[in-house]
């Protein structure tokens, strides 16, 4: 209980860390056109659906209907859209910001990745994304130390043999962490040419990547 409670408290602070980047970073100023890729509805984290002021101005896309059943329901101004981060079906620079929190590690492999890179980057002015830091000596969705520096199939297979069950929230085995693959700084660099790659931390070490741009090329970061 302790254990879970301790988690609670850094997501919560981790998230908190984030929209203040956020808003640092892209001086929001509650009348941009955002898109909100893997949007939930999320009350004790508090993100972009639940903190902008104008909420029909926010486009949420999921590829899941329940989630986006849930958004209607509770903020009827908001645009819920079924689709794949891979191929949005939206114009080139539609949204003035593209937000995304800890989506990217989900939508498959590299090739996968480096195509909602490609389409964050074709339907935004700007964009703000993050995700789990490969290195962190600590895998927060299994929460075993360590696991996340073996290659992804290793990966895989040792969260089957033993991990942690998020429904039934508990360790067991068999679950399946197979859609989880992490990424590096690095390879997120070479996903996001023009953008900035942040490093915050609420412990000893960055726990979170975050992507923001763009940057022209001298680095300066594009302004809305």
């Amino acid at each position: 209980m302790a254990i879970t409670s301790l988690f609670n408290r850094l997501s919560q602070r981790s998230r908190q860390v984030k929209m203040d980047l956020f808003q640092r970073y892209l001086s929001v100023q509650g009348t941009e056109r955002v898109l909100d890729i893997g949007s939930q509805l999320d009350p004790q984290a508090e993100q972009v659906l639940e903190r902008f002021p104008d909420r029909s101005r926010i486009t949420a896309t999921n590829l899941v209907p329940e989630h986006l059943q849930a958004i209607a329901a509770a903020y009827p101004g908001v645009h819920a859209v079924l689709s794949d981060a891979r191929c949005l079906p939206f114009h080139d620079k539609q949204f003035d910001i593209v937000y995304s929190n800890a989506v990217i590690e989900h939508v498959g492999d590299l090739c996968d990745q480096q195509r909602m890179a490609d389409e964050v980057r074709r339907v935004g002015k700007r964009w703000f994304l993050t995700t789990p830091n490969r290195w962190y000596p600590f895998e927060f969705h299994v929460r075993m130390p360590l696991i996340s520096w073996l290659p992804p199939r290793w990966m895989h297979k040792a969260a089957r043999v033993w991990g942690y069950d998020h429904i039934q929230r508990r360790y067991k085995s068999g679950n399946d962490y197979s859609d989880v693959q992490l990424l590096t700084a690095a390879q997120l660099r070479r996903m996001f040419p023009d953008s900035l790659v942040l490093k915050p931390r609420v412990t000893f070490w960055p726990e979170t990547l975050v992507i923001v741009g763009p940057v022209d090329r001298n680095g300066a970061l594009a302004r809305g």
